[in-house]
């Protein structure tokens, strides 16, 4: 009796090993398609402590002066309730792509701290819900990513939304022309897969 229990018992732990390799394997081929670590897509790090956080660029984007930045700035809903600044635009001449780094801002006095992420995704599926968009989540460097890929006429948007160590939210939107994709889209993962917290 006592020996059947323990076949059982240690079938049971093999089992549960075996579901969690295959979790983390299907975890680890889910990320692989937001980012990569491949150092030689990468430009030169950039650490904010103002943003809280530190990333790469993709190579060959080079940062534009800060007047563009406000021309870029965007409000997040109709009703002017959050506000993304960026800080950081980076610009790729050659394919016309474009990175912008910054924080997005709430005045919305009624919403707990826990619910803002939240409430501004939201806000972001609907506001491209005629737009071909497809929402992913992953995590990398203890952070918790969520992607917006958003295709919308030749354009192609990558908006990657998080919180930095103080729950401010950090938005970093790529954007390139859907026909540059297949020479973009290496250097886009690398630079997903620099951003670090501070």
């Amino acid at each position: 009796m006592k020996k059947k229990f323990y076949i059982r018992i240690f079938s049971l732990l093999v089992f549960s090993f075996f579901l969690n390799s295959c979790s983390d394997k299907k975890d680890a081929e889910d990320s692989s398609s937001y980012f990569s670590f491949d150092k030689s897509k990468i430009g030169i790090e950039v650490a904010d402590q103002e943003l809280g956080i530190k990333f790469n660029p993709p190579a060959g984007w080079d940062l534009t002066p800060a007047s563009i930045s406000k021309k870029i700035e965007s409000r997040g809903s109709a009703n002017d309730s959050f506000i993304y600044k960026p800080t950081y635009i980076f610009f790729n001449g050659t394919t016309g792509s474009l990175l912008s780094v910054g924080k997005v801002i709430t005045n919305d006095s009624t919403l707990s701290k826990s619910s803002v992420l939240n409430y501004y995704k939201g806000l972001i599926s609907s506001k491209h819900k005629n737009d071909k968009l497809s929402i992913g989540k992953f995590i990398n460097s203890k952070i918790a990513f969520t992607q917006f890929e958003i295709r919308k006429e030749n354009l192609l948007s990558f908006k990657i939304i998080f919180e930095n160590r103080n729950r401010e939210i950090i938005q970093f939107d790529y954007t390139i022309r859907q026909n540059s994709f297949d020479k973009s889209e290496s250097v886009i993962k690398a630079s997903i897969g620099s951003i670090r917290n501070l």
